[in-house]
């Protein structure tokens, strides 16, 4: 497979990511309009720590799958990844619910506003647990590069969900009102999140119906000596998995709750909630480095079979970090109408942690892409060490900084963190496999971004906006838009070469 057509899988992953992904995150502003802050900061608690509970459901055996089937037989892999996820589901979600009771009651519980509500409770649990059924025939999907029929399901899927929601938080109150009480009586508080919990595990399920004929044409064997050495793999990447969530998602689900001064639930659900919505302005850099992640795992172990793949992955960095860049830049500098997102005003208030969150996400972007220097070598135990160090770092960073600056704190430790992780594993990559990336100009590029945000926030509160550096005005747009062409400039000059070496519009650029 050509860079190209990484290119190209990156772009039909991409666009079918950010379809699924925009259509998910439009939900963002309708949840903000209709829920209230503290049932927001108890939906948004409660989906921190699905991540958590999805890396333990899969313990890695879709990379697993990948790594294998190229080396096994495919039709064996397949059968036996599935196999091992199907069993280990079905124990694991008997064991949660039959926990369900002491975890609803306890203080996590009732901060995700579960007390009470069992029902919300079980809809959470079989979310994850048909999410997992579902993973390995994605992964499927991705290995024979079938980009289409992914994005198709992936698609009903969100659009399924979005369809109840609207169905349950917005007809069924309407309808209900005008005397058809034979719909659900959905007339706000917590009844809204059971509904989109409920909604939720709706749209799963849609999802592996729709995998059903695929599943069905499952070579159903199971090989035991394939299976340990798959687990032999895999495990250490649970471990990688949980304390790379400790920084991505931890914040929200037990950092801001635990060091956040006093005892007003209320009031750190509100928190919790102005964290969590501004944390969604990421947006653009999640969905790209989603995409790119989609489409390049297959690609990297396909290319590692050709030769010496180095400087192809080489170039691969350069050309993904010059596009977290710009997305960096387009979300940075234009916060003046990104934050139409957030609906309404109680949320402008946390605005100041976007950027940080933004770079802590390119940090994380590049830390993806170096990382298959231990899934190359198998080396996958010293990707949990990384992670471990990392999550370490993250635990004691929250504990300082929380108390100290609040939320602002959650976000500065994620960024450090990210900045660390990445660092570590570039240093640790290229001491076992040795790649030549183009240290100087990323170092550069990513630098100059900074600056360039930064001198722009400058103006913007000296000059251009004092007082409200998030007015629309079109001075501060013009200004925006000039060191946003401006940086465009320096990089086409850097990379006029590499441009030039691009399909369709390469042909258009002189050397």
């Amino acid at each position: 497979m050509s860079i190209k057509k990484l290119a190209g899988q990156t772009v039909f992953y991409g666009l079918s990511n950010i379809v699924s992904k925009l259509l998910n995150y439009f939900l963002t502003p309708f949840y903000l309009t209709i829920l209230t802050h503290a049932s927001f900061g108890e939906m948004s608690n409660v989906y921190a720590y699905i991540p958590f509970a999805n890396i333990v459901l899969t313990y890695g055996m879709e990379t697993a799958f990948f790594r294998f089937a190229k080396q096994e037989n495919k039709s064996h892999v397949l059968g036996t990844s599935t196999i091992s996820l199907l069993c280990s589901t079905f124990i694991i979600t008997l064991i949660l619910l039959f926990l369900r009771s002491p975890v609803i009651n306890s203080y996590a519980g009732e901060l995700a506003g579960l007390s009470g509500h069992p029902t919300f409770y079980t809809y959470i649990v079989m979310v994850m647990a048909i999410d997992t059924l579902t993973a390995i025939p994605y992964a499927q999907l991705r290995l024979e590069n079938r980009p289409v029929k992914y994005a198709a399901i992936r698609i009903a899927g969100i659009v399924t969900t979005i369809f109840f929601n609207v169905f349950f938080l917005v007809i069924c109150p309407k309808l209900y009102a005008s005397g058809a009480h034979w719909l659900p009586d959905v007339q706000g508080g917590s009844a809204q999140t059971g509904y989109i919990y409920l909604s939720g595990m709706l749209g799963s399920a849609i999802t592996l119906v729709l995998f059903l004929p695929q599943i069905r044409k499952i070579e159903w064997k199971f090989d035991m000596g394939l299976w340990k050495q798959m687990m032999h793999y895999a495990v250490p990447l649970i471990i990688v998995g949980m304390a790379g969530m400790v920084n991505e998602t931890f914040d929200r689900a037990w950092f801001l709750p635990q060091f956040l001064p006093g005892n007003d639930m209320e009031a750190k659900k509100e928190i919790i909630a102005l964290y969590s919505a501004n944390y969604k302005l990421a947006i653009l850099i999640t969905m790209f480095i989603q995409a790119f992640r989609l489409g390049a795992e297959p690609f990297f172990f396909k290319q590692a079979e050709s030769g010496d793949p180095r400087k192809i992955y080489a170039r691969i960095m350069k050309l993904f970090v010059i596009m977290l860049c710009f997305m960096f830049l387009f979300v940075s500098l234009y916060l003046s109408i990104w934050k139409a997102f957030l609906r309404t005003p109680f949320y402008y208030q946390g605005m100041r942690i976007v950027p940080v969150l933004l770079l802590a996400n390119m940090f994380l972007g590049i830390y993806y892409n170096l990382t298959i220097w231990f899934k190359l070598t198998d080396r996958t135990k010293t990707g949990a060490v990384i992670t471990i160090i990392t999550a370490v770092l993250a635990f004691m960073l929250n504990y300082w900084w929380i108390p100290v600056m609040g939320y602002y704190g959650a976000a500065l430790a994620t960024m450090v963190c990210y900045f660390v992780q990445m660092v570590v594993c570039y240093v640790w990559g290229q001491r076992y496999y040795p790649i030549p990336y183009h240290l100087p100009k990323l170092v550069t590029y990513v630098g100059l971004a900074i600056l360039t945000y930064y001198v722009f926030n400058w103006l913007n509160m000296r000059m251009l906006s004092p007082g409200d550096i998030y007015a629309v005005k079109p001075l501060p747009l013009a200004v925006a838009t000039a060191l946003f062409a401006g940086y465009a400039w320096f990089i086409f000059r850097m990379e006029k070469k590499e441009f030039a070496r691009f399909p369709v519009i390469g042909k258009y650029i002189k050397v």
